[in-house]
């Protein structure tokens, strides 16, 4: 089968039952993809399930094998060596996809094309009512496009085989001019994998993980910005576009508004651009102390938060020490290149 939109990559290593619960469930309810199965040299009752599986699908599968545990990465990576779909999906053995679950975030990447890297909801409950741009990736269900994985390439398997890893795919991407979203639709459940190895090892590991990443992107900065009466939202949405521009790059944005102008922008896209720029409504009747206090609350939540104004030439009202907005947008720039 070539001509399918789609490849759905499910590295095994046993776990037989939740296994074959996830490959049912993906062959139901994606019924227009190619499965192409990692199987990570698993025990006798899991390569039988495996064999059947794909036998039964015949052109809509392609089964791997290798002799040993590989590792999630490493498997992942294989499959999409092997890929050859517009997209390519990567699902952990143990999540379980419903119905309709792809649909939405296929059409979302048609009307987007710089959307390289999709997130369906994950587990029922989450907060997931809007697209929302974020920063990381997730094993437990994604979909790469075609184009991104041959600009930016696999996942590193030198890192951790978890958030670190992630990250730095998530980054290399956006360097590409590719960004990460999460898009409504049917959620995903999944499973906590257990981790292998030794604690130590994992330690090292993430250690070693965490210093590549720094290495190679930086440390995020904190800001917190200060958004007076009068701005109106058309202002505000420029701004925001270079604090999403700081985001991708690993900064942080607080974005402290009067309350009304709060109420002004819920009706818009404006708070689901990017989850690293929060915005936070002032009190609509505060009095100035309750404002400082809320300032100093969150500006305590990231220990070196910078405060910044929002419209050049006003103070900062509770800090005697901050950036204008034209200074933190050089930084932006610098960070940039």
């Amino acid at each position: 089968m070539t001509d399918a939109i789609i490849d759905v990559i499910i590295p095994v290593w046993n776990r037989p039952e939740e296994t074959r619960n996830c490959l049912v469930n993906l062959i139901n309810h994606t019924p227009n993809a190619r499965l192409i199965i990692v199987d990570c040299g698993s025990e006798r009752d899991t390569e039988r399930m495996l064999q059947e599986v794909a036998d039964g699908l015949d052109e809509r599968a392609l089964l791997m094998r290798d002799d040993s545990n590989i590792g999630f990465v490493r498997a992942a990576n294989r499959g999409f060596e092997s890929s050859t779909a517009p997209f390519v999906a990567l699902v952990r053995s143990t999540s379980i996809v419903g119905a309709h679950w792809l649909e939405p975030l296929l059409e979302f990447a048609r009307t987007h094309p710089e959307a390289g890297i999709l997130l369906p909801c994950l587990d029922p409950g989450d907060a997931c009512d809007r697209p929302l741009e974020v920063a990381s990736a997730s094993f437990a269900a994604m979909v790469v496009s075609r184009e991104l994985y041959r600009e930016a390439g696999g996942f590193d398997e030198t890192m951790d085989g978890g958030a670190w890893c992630l990250k730095d795919f998530t980054m290399r991407a956006c360097a590409k001019g590719y960004f990460t979203y999460q898009v409504p639709g049917p959620a995903v459940s999944h499973q906590e994998e257990a981790p292998l190895g030794s604690e130590l090892r994992r330690r090292e590991t993430l250690q070693r993980s965490m210093a590549t990443f720094r290495e190679r992107w930086g440390e995020g900065a904190s800001y917190l910005l200060y958004v007076p009466k009068g701005v109106e939202v058309e202002l505000l949405s420029q701004k925001l576009e270079w604090l999403v521009q700081g985001a991708r790059h690993g900064d942080f944005y607080t974005v402290l508004i009067p309350f009304a102008l709060h109420q002004a922008v819920r009706q818009s896209v404006l708070p689901c651009l990017h989850e690293n720029v929060k915005l936070v409504p002032l009190p609509r009747l505060g009095w100035d102390g309750m404002k400082r206090r809320l300032y100093e609350k969150l500006a305590a939540q990231r220990p070196g938060t910078m405060p910044v104004t929002a419209v050049d030439g006003l103070p900062f009202p509770w800090s005697e020490r901050y950036l204008s907005f034209s200074e933190l947008a050089e930084r932006i720039k610098s960070r940039a290149h």
